[in-house]
Formats: structure tokens, sequence, C-alpha cells
């Protein structure tokens, strides 16, 4: 039984695909956790105090 070229191509090509969608899988997981660790740490954002009387301003910090 012989294999012909255009089947070992398309064996190649298959595994070429499975290749990348495991890639692009990996790719998505790494950003969704990047992103989930970013929301979760909440850089540069600063707590506002409120004072305690209306008339006094808010302060930053």
């Amino acid at each position: 039984m012989a294999i012909t070229i255009g089947a070992i191509r398309n064996m190649l090509d298959m595994a070429r695909g499975q290749e990348a969608l495991e890639r692009q899988d990996a790719q998505a997981n790494a950003l969704s956790q990047l992103l989930e660790r970013l929301s979760d740490n909440a850089y540069g954002v600063k707590a506002i105090k409120l004072p305690d009387d209306n008339d006094s301003p808010i302060t930053f910090g």
C-alpha cells in the first residue's frame, strides 16, 4: 500500500493546523490570565478620602 505525496501533505497540514490552534488557545489563555491579574490588582487607582464635613475639599491619595 503506497502513500501518495498528497496524503502526506494533508497529514502535515493537519498537524500544522492543530499546532496553530493550540498556540492560539495558549495565547488567549495567557491574555485572559493577565487581564484577570490586572483587574484584581487595580494598578494606578487612588483612593478618594471624603471629608467629614461638607465644606472641606476632597483629597486624593
